[in-house]
């Protein structure tokens, strides 16, 4: 990673958390363990590349002249940071690398699986050609498959591609929804066909992001079980966690109770098998009170587990 990028992402950093004057910030790079050359930042350059961050991340750097000309980070409070936050974690992510060439500072989790797909899946989005891939399921069978594919989500380090597949013996007006999500992982060759294609417009609105997994949990999408509240009492001090990382973005607080012993929540989701695993990861510190019929399948379930333990056997074969 060049000294730019690195200054990029060490400025918007240092600005996240305090007002600086130039002085501050020339003095300050001079140091920093990110600039290990040790290299000078001019006025010029300063303001050349603080109007490339607002370019290339929407990340606007105004200057306070009411309080000694200190540099502040502005952003929009109605316009979108998902994607730009994911960009500046890839970025520190990168420049990470860099430093851990050289010594063992941080623990991390594996990466995600197969990304080497990722830059060939995201060119075919963006010129609208269409994959043939040879794919293994979860069960060992091999199929070969040809889709258009319409966005890339990562879910629990692994890469999924979501498209709709293509039947290649009918035009563009005539092909159905069929979508269809792929891990990376289970792809064991996939080739792109160089040719232009264009989903019908209604299928194309359904294969965005927000609306594919509206209220879903994770990756599972089974239009068949439908969005439904549930109500969740977490105990202490799984709710103070639960508060700070939420089990779904429909996260609403409902009430506190027993001086904090225990937190009431309500989420609005299809409760499918991830879901429900994500649920039972919880253990103890985590219960269902309502609706009533989605509480009685989770004692079952747990029923099952416990004799399942008991006797060693896969309650669900029996």
């Amino acid at each position: 990673m060049n000294n730019r990028t690195k200054f990029y992402c060490w400025l918007i950093g240092k600005l996240e958390r305090r007002r600086m004057t130039l002085q501050e910030i020339v003095d300050e790079w001079e140091v920093a363990a990110s600039n290990a050359d040790h290299t000078e930042l001019s006025q010029r350059t300063f303001h050349r590349y603080r109007d490339e961050i607002d370019s290339i991340f929407g990340i606007e750097i105004k200057c306070d002249k009411t309080n000694g000309y200190r540099y502040y980070i502005w952003r929009d409070k109605y316009g979108g940071t998902d994607v730009t936050e994911w960009m500046l974690s890839a970025l520190r992510i990168a420049s990470l690398g860099d430093m851990l060439k050289y010594h063992n500072k941080v623990m991390l989790e594996e990466a995600p699986m197969n990304s080497h797909y990722l830059d060939d899946i995201l060119e075919a989005i963006d010129k609208r050609y269409i994959l043939r891939i040879h794919y293994r399921t979860g069960y060992g069978v091999e199929l070969d498959m040809t889709m258009l594919p319409a966005f890339v989500r990562l879910f629990h380090q692994r890469w999924y591609v979501i498209g709709n597949l293509w039947d290649e013996t009918k035009s563009d007006s005539q092909q159905v929804f069929t979508p269809r999500t792929l891990p990376f992982n289970r792809i064991e060759v996939m080739d792109i066909a160089c040719k232009k294609r264009q989903l019908p417009p209604d299928i194309k609105s359904r294969l965005t992001p927000d609306r594919f997994f509206e209220g879903c949990f994770g990756i599972m999408r089974q239009e068949e079980i439908p969005v439904r509240k549930i109500v969740v009492r977490a105990f202490y001090p799984e709710n103070n966690y639960i508060t700070e990382v939420p089990l779904h973005e429909s996260q609403t607080k409902l009430k506190d109770g027993n001086n904090g012993g225990y937190t009431d929540f309500s989420i609005r989701v299809r409760p499918t098998r991830d879901f429900m695993q994500e649920l039972l990861w919880h253990g103890r510190k985590l219960t269902i009170l309502e609706p009533e019929d989605f509480r009685q399948e989770m004692v079952g379930i747990l029923k099952d587990m416990v004799t399942s333990y008991e006797t060693g056997k896969d309650m669900l074969e029996e």
